[in-house]
């Protein structure tokens, strides 16, 4: 979905977010298809020896949604049944060809709320970085 990095804003969307993609959507046609529903995925990783390890389960919650003619899909994890609708809904505009301003105005919306997360993942880590401890120097 775009260019940017659709993890880091997706899943570490907070409520406002949340609120200000649903509100830029309010006055355009969504129809939801299939109900936020939660599930258990497989969550799988690469071990030392590229083989697929299967970690466990995650907690899920899905939905999808019909905007301007397209389908769009939303996964999100954990329980959160409004964040997996926005990221339907703006799944659906961002592959439609004729929502260009409602797009535009969501794209400026989701880098907008990237960067502020980019800038606070920044901060905690200089805070971390702060505390470390070299023990070879002791």
């Amino acid at each position: 979905m775009g260019d940017y990095d659709d993890s880091l804003f997706w899943d570490s969307m907070d409520d406002e977010t949340v609120d200000q993609v649903l509100g830029l959507l309010a006055d355009e046609e969504v129809e939801v298809t299939g109900v936020p529903r939660s599930g258990l995925v497989m969550l799988t990783a690469k071990d030392s020896f590229d083989t697929d390890f299967h970690l466990g389960e995650v907690l899920v919650t899905d939905a999808r949604v019909t905007c301007f003619g397209v389908e769009g899909f939303g996964m999100v994890v954990g329980e959160h049944p409004r964040k997996a609708l926005a990221r339907a809904a703006a799944d659906a505009v961002i592959r439609c060809e004729g929502a260009s301003a409602v797009k535009d105005k969501l794209m400026g919306l989701i880098i907008s709320a990237q960067a502020e997360r980019r800038k606070q993942l920044l901060e905690h880590q200089t805070r971390i970085a702060a505390t470390q401890v070299n023990f070879d120097l002791m």
